[in-house]
């Protein structure tokens, strides 16, 4: 982690002195507010864990525990559209031309795809009886 981001101490300390005015007026064992632990947290992107729990007095599993949490919780920036590039679709040709037994002709003319089943058409066409 990187502690050059712009001005991070100024960042750290500013943090120091939410948690120092809280500190002064709690009551005795009074929770942490979340809106500080957020704080905490957040610090966690331009400093390590053991920096920030030392500077502002805070256990340091707990403060890990936070952060570890809170890098696993989805963003909630919205997902960016990404643009996929889709391989273009063959567009096949085919022609047939079925004569059966009986002198029975059928033309199939084909461009693109589509759902026709051909083996089923042309069995058809060729079991059919006089």
């Amino acid at each position: 982690m990187t502690n050059e981001k712009a001005n991070p101490k100024l960042t750290l300390e500013k943090a120091q002195d939410q948690f120092a005015a809280w500190r002064k007026t709690r009551k005795k064992r009074g929770s942490i507010p979340e809106k500080l632990w957020n704080v905490a947290t957040s610090l966690s992107e331009s400093y390590t864990v053991h920096q920030i729990s030392k500077e502002l007095h805070l256990n340091h599993t707990v403060l890990k525990d936070r952060v570890e949490a809170m890098r696993m919780m989805p963003s909630e920036e919205p997902n960016q559209p990404t643009f996929i590039e889709l391989p273009p679709m063959a567009s096949g040709e085919v022609s047939l031309e079925l004569e059966n037994k009986t002198g029975g002709k059928m033309k199939i003319h084909v461009k693109g795809h589509t759902d026709i089943n051909l083996v089923l058409l042309t069995q058809t066409f060729w079991s059919q009886q006089p």
